[in-house]
């Protein structure tokens, strides 16, 4: 695959995400981009396949949602602290969007910032997390609250990774590459329709991911703090943040924006903003895909926890709706 480069105009930052066939390709493009600095491998204890040999500094952080937090950046900065790491070295984020967020966050305020090298190692931090240089925690308020906007230096996409993943994850992923094309290609949708089944081949899925990647690359360059259009990749996720809220982060962050996008397209409907035809268009995928759509929160309670969302601006809660398939548009209530 061709690598896409990033570039983010306000910083004259440039970066690449290039796509490694093979563990055996992606240590040695790792060795070559840490050069001589000196590295702190950040990754988790899910990480079972890639070898970690070559590497001295090796920081393996436990699992979870529920671990994106302060005590986990603690940890990182101690970590770095006590095996005296300075401004000259970087962080390397070998894992899925909770190690991508959270390790990314750690490099943004060890030593006021230092370079870090972004590995996805999901089909949803691929597409979705390690693009655009948001990296942030969770907190009791909600998801994502606390945070800084800090570009990698390099990401990483290897295929291989995503043999080791089940099913439910590949959907997470999936939940944001059809998220994309109705934000902005309808092409991408329909490709996406093609394969849209159970247990869908991954080398189709993956086949599709620099498309989607694209998407957000191109709302990333023209607005990189989500002061614009950016705000249109959080189509689904105000409904989606606030129920995972609400389960107390247990919902897999792929299915609650799939229910959240879903909410999102009944509201636009609701609203006279999109038609029936987009909103069965958009429920369709997401069944065919077999999302669990339901839904145990009422109306009133997300709409409670919508408060909370970073999303909101003087007060007032800013929805990206549907109007069609490759278009939305935002909505202040």
């Amino acid at each position: 695959m061709k690598k896409i480069t990033i570039r983010i105009p306000e910083k004259t930052k440039t970066y690449d995400i290039e796509f490694p066939e093979s563990y055996s390709a992606l240590r040695q493009a790792l060795k070559s981009q840490i050069g001589d600095k000196k590295a702190l491998i950040i990754t988790d204890e899910n990480i079972s396949g890639f070898n970690f040999s070559a590497f001295p500094n090796v920081f393996v952080l436990p699992s979870g949602e529920e671990h994106k937090n302060w005590e986990t950046v603690n940890k990182i900065l101690n970590h770095a602290f006590q095996k005296e790491f300075d401004r000259s070295c970087i962080f390397v984020a070998v894992g899925g969007g909770v190690i991508g967020d959270t390790a990314g966050f750690a490099a943004s305020v060890f030593m006021r910032g230092i370079p870090f090298i972004s590995v996805p190692t999901s089909l949803l931090a691929m597409v979705d997390a390690s693009v655009g240089g948001k990296t942030g925690i969770n907190c009791p308020y909600g998801k994502n609250l606390i945070g800084s906007f800090h570009q990698p230096e390099k990401i990483f996409c290897c295929r291989e990774f995503l043999n080791d993943l089940p099913a439910s994850e590949i959907l997470n992923g999936i939940a944001e590459m059809v998220k994309h094309g109705i934000l902005g290609s309808s092409k991408h949708f329909q490709d996406l329709e093609k394969i849209a089944r159970k247990n869908p081949d991954i080398d189709d899925v993956f086949a599709l991911v620099p498309d989607s990647i694209n998407i957000k690359k191109e709302v990333v360059e023209a607005d990189e703090k989500e002061e614009g259009v950016r705000m249109y990749v959080n189509l689904g996720h105000t409904f989606g943040h606030a129920i995972e809220l609400l389960s107390d982060f247990k919902m897999p962050h792929g299915v609650a924006v799939a229910i959240g996008t879903v909410m999102a397209a009944d509201y636009a409907k609701k609203k006279g903003i999109c038609s029936l035809t987009t909103t069965k268009e958009i429920r369709n995928i997401f069944e065919k895909f077999e999302f669990d759509l339901y839904c145990e929160y009422s109306k009133e309670e997300i709409f409670e926890a919508m408060k909370h969302d970073k999303k909101r601006k003087e007060g007032k809660v800013r929805l990206v709706l549907p109007r069609k398939i490759g278009k939305v548009e935002i909505l202040e209530f």
